[in-house]
């Protein structure tokens, strides 16, 4: 069981092409295929995913020059104790890698985090991938 954990992609843009579109909580959407519908108020993210569920995150951090920027979720997951994610673009042969680190902690200690996100996150960052190496129209 794991609630620290990341998934990454490898990705043939620069940098700054793909810190563009992941870098911008307000176009998760457009590659994070489970988002239905996005709002930003400030710092304030409310998404509605398709299945059904409404949640209510908070940019806490946004770093253009390390190109990485981290939330939480404050609403929207019943019983999440804590939370605490980052997405960040680095340096990488031939692009860039695009990392999204998850900490988050569950009232039920049997909650494996990981088991539950980590397979829609890697297909998120492969849509991300898609999008940015010209695959899906933008």
């Amino acid at each position: 069981m794991a609630n620290d954990f990341e998934v990454g992609v490898d990705v043939a843009v620069p940098p700054a092409a793909a810190w563009e579109l992941a870098g911008d909580p307000a176009r998760i959407g457009e590659w994070f295929t489970p988002v239905a519908d996005l709002t930003m108020d400030g710092d304030v993210r409310r998404v509605t995913m398709r299945h059904g569920a409404r949640l209510v995150e908070r940019i806490t951090e946004r770093d253009a020059a390390a190109r990485s920027y981290s939330y939480t979720v404050e609403e929207g997951i019943p019983g999440l104790a804590s939370h605490h994610a980052t997405i960040r673009v680095e340096d990488a042969p031939g692009g860039c890698r695009v990392v999204w680190r998850q900490h988050a902690a569950h009232q039920d200690p049997a909650y494996d985090i990981e088991a539950r996100l980590s397979g829609v996150m890697a297909k998120g960052l492969a849509s991300l991938k898609d999008r940015l190496e010209g695959a899906t129209p933008a």
